[in-house]
């Protein structure tokens, strides 16, 4: 039985004993299971946090599937994997993460390649991935005035079919998809409970402002490769980075953190359970 279902029996018990039998047997079934530490949404404080299921219903499961949405007037693909303990009665926390830009005709790989690359630890910890494809024809890159409008397409049609918590919709982004994703979710800071950025800097696209100008300091995480040097510096815009973030009133080790691995232009290979682990608390709420 998936802990998610288990739950929903559980829940059913209407008595204050019975909701403390419940907590404590879920808290079990929970460690026993080997989750990550985060707290589930409904037991973030106390027995309830205020949810926002979007109720869809429609989605197969579980799963790695291929979707579609049409943006004027023509067809966009996009990759997910749905976790073995999805249940449609319970709502589920949504990961979107967007790939770098690696030359022409790159993206529909380039896509898959980023599902697959968190679906692990999606699985384990029980949330969706969802992998956007860039539109840019020239350098498998995104262009912000189409692939934006695409983003909260795909948000609704997944809102549509999965029954997604909406108040955990978080994003990530490399390199290309870094530099735009900072810029996203900055501007859309009560749209979005928390992110993380591989390898992208303010100053690709969201601007030294955007922090200072966000209507909340959504919680962000951010890797970088030891030794990525590429371009202007990204090691050192990074850490230039840190400061502008500190000086708009984010706190590291609250909602900023900041982890340099040993490496280079690349996805630091532990990264979706280290930032899994900062993001899975975070909520709108």
């Amino acid at each position: 039985m998936s802990w998610k279902i288990f739950l929903f029996k559980l829940t059913s018990i209407p008595s204050p004993k019975g909701m403390v039998l419940c907590v404590l047997i879920f808290s079990m079934f929970y460690s026993f299971q080997g989750f990550s530490a985060c707290n589930d949404t409904i037991f973030k404080t106390n027995f309830q946090q205020s949810s926002n299921p979007s109720k869809g219903n429609r989605g197969p499961y579980p799963g790695v599937f291929n979707r579609h949405v049409i943006y004027n007037g023509e067809i966009h693909t996009y990759y997910i994997a749905i976790p073995d303990n999805y249940h449609p009665r319970v709502a589920s926390p949504m990961l979107i993460s967007w790939h770098g830009a690696a030359g022409a005709g790159t993206a529909p790989t380039n896509a898959k390649a980023t599902r697959d690359f968190w679906q692990t630890t999606a699985n384990d910890n029980g949330f969706i991935v969802i992998a956007q494809t860039a539109t840019g024809e020239t350098g498998g890159g995104w262009v912000p005035g189409i692939d934006i409008p695409i983003l909260f397409e795909i948000i609704k049609d997944m809102q549509r079919y999965y029954n997604i918590e909406n108040n955990r919709i978080y994003g990530h982004g490399f390199s290309a998809g870094g530099h735009l994703m900072h810029g996203i979710m900055l501007a859309y800071s009560e749209t979005f409970a928390a992110y993380a950025i591989s390898a992208g800097v303010l100053e690709g696209f969201a601007g030294l402002d955007a922090p200072a100008n966000a209507t909340r300091k959504i919680p962000v995480f951010i890797s970088i490769g030891s030794q990525d040097t590429t371009g202007p510096n990204l090691l050192n815009l990074s850490r230039s980075n840190h400061s502008v973030f500190n000086n708009a009133g984010w706190v590291d080790g609250q909602n900023y953190w900041i982890d340099e691995f040993n490496g280079g232009h690349q996805l630091d290979i532990d990264l979706p359970q280290k930032a899994w682990d900062k993001l899975c608390g975070q909520s709108l709420n």
